[in-house]
């Protein structure tokens, strides 16, 4: 519940909220458990920095084990609302060729698939989810101040004014950037960059609209989302100099190499309608999640790797997993300990799949070759590849990132 009183400082009166949890950032993770927890009668208060979501180079795929997280949360009828289409086919190329197509049904009983989906509008639909679900929603609004203590306060800025919200649980869901780091006492840690990771919306594009599209020559890989309407989210995966030669020449060079990677034609007549833009892959984390009655969530929490899309998934599964602590533990730093360990279980996972399939597909060179060559044959003997060939499918759990795996 939320209760307002108000208190004086220094002669000042202030309004003072209380509240069973508030969540810093309005992004998925941040929405999808202020919906869920609001659903559940829990008092929330979700404070989102930006006026209106912009679009920028994120992920914008959900692999089928985030699907099916998102499910948990019921959250299935808000994705399709803010327009996700529904990807069954994996479709691969080998010199601009169409191989078989693998479709997820096939591995897949349940019946979830790859979904996509422009990130603004699934942002939008998820904030107003939660405000419809009972959070009480600020926007813009900001954390300027913290304190800690067994009852967190927070001092937000919203409407040319400032507002002290006392919660029992402070959630951080504000990005790999995250200011609520500082109030576990985490540091950022981050892996090396390896490669890069570019991206930029299309519209135009001439490939079914059903399938993912993807393609891995040697060092690089192309991969393409159709939205609808000929609108697409294309990514390239490829090396820091590749990268470098690319960016002085904008949406343009990316469209023009990214076409050279699949049928003539498909991509060709692409015009981007968004910017276009080239990150690092690094992943980047805190080394500590949760302290007292403040926890960390999403990217805040750790970021992966941004080549295998795993960053909407991850999302869904921290809210899905904190939803469940908090409602089946009523010792809530007991329960956000249990997440954090579960957490940071789970994130290893992802992060050393990531290191692993950089040095694999995003490294040239003879070495590099014969290492594919190596691997292949081993897939032919074991197509599972000890479990890890079915992350994408069905998610970390179970799962141990070893020497031996």
């Amino acid at each position: 519940m939320v209760d307002d009183e108000v208190r004086s400082r220094d002669g000042i009166s202030q309004r003072v909220q209380t509240v069973d949890v508030a969540i810093v950032g309005g992004g998925v993770t941040g929405s999808s458990l202020a919906a869920a927890l609001a659903t559940a009668g829990i008092g929330v208060v979700l404070i989102e920095r930006e006026p209106r979501f912009r679009d920028r180079v994120r992920g914008e795929s959900i692999h089928p084990w985030g699907v099916r997280e998102a499910s948990r949360l019921g959250l299935l009828p808000v994705l399709r609302a803010g327009g996700a289409n529904e990807l069954p086919v994996w479709q691969r190329y080998v010199d601009c060729v169409p191989q078989d197509p693998y479709h997820w049904a096939d591995d897949l009983p349940d019946g979830l698939e790859e979904w996509t989906i422009f990130h603004p509008a699934l942002q939008q639909a998820l904030l107003d989810h939660a405000r419809e679900a009972g959070a009480t929603v600020l926007r813009p609004a900001r954390a300027i101040a913290f304190r800690g203590g067994d009852r967190p306060e927070l001092e937000v800025a919203a409407d040319g004014g400032t507002a002290t919200i006392r919660a029992r649980l402070v959630v951080g869901a504000d990005g790999r950037t995250s200011a609520a780091r500082r109030w576990v006492g985490a540091a950022t840690q981050a892996d090396p960059v390896h490669h890069a990771v570019g991206g930029c919306l299309l519209d135009g594009v001439n490939l079914d609209l059903r399938s993912a599209h993807v393609t891995q020559p040697r060092g690089t890989m192309a991969i393409v989302f159709p939205q609808g309407e000929g609108r697409a989210r294309a990514y390239l995966i490829c090396s820091n100099q590749r990268a470098a030669a690319l960016r002085p020449g904008g949406a343009a060079a990316f469209i023009a190499a990214l076409a050279t990677h699949f049928p003539d034609g498909a991509i060709a007549c692409a015009e981007a309608i968004g910017p276009a833009a080239f990150f690092p892959n690094a992943d980047t984390w805190a080394n500590r999640i949760a302290r007292d009655s403040v926890v960390l969530a999403g990217d805040a929490a750790g970021a992966n790797d941004p080549s295998l899309g795993q960053g909407l998934s991850l999302a869904f599964r921290d809210a899905r997993e904190l939803r469940d602590m908090l409602l089946g533990e009523p010792h809530w730093p007991r329960a956000i300990q249990v997440f954090a360990e579960r957490r940071t279980t789970y994130y290893a996972v992802l992060r050393e799949y990531a290191r692993w399939h950089a040095v694999l597909a995003i490294e040239e060179g003879p070495e590099a070759d014969v290492r594919r060559e190596r691997v292949a044959r081993a897939r032919e003997a074991d197509p599972s590849a000890g479990g890890f060939a079915h992350i994408f499918a069905l998610g970390p759990d179970g799962l141990v990132a070893d020497e031996s795996a």
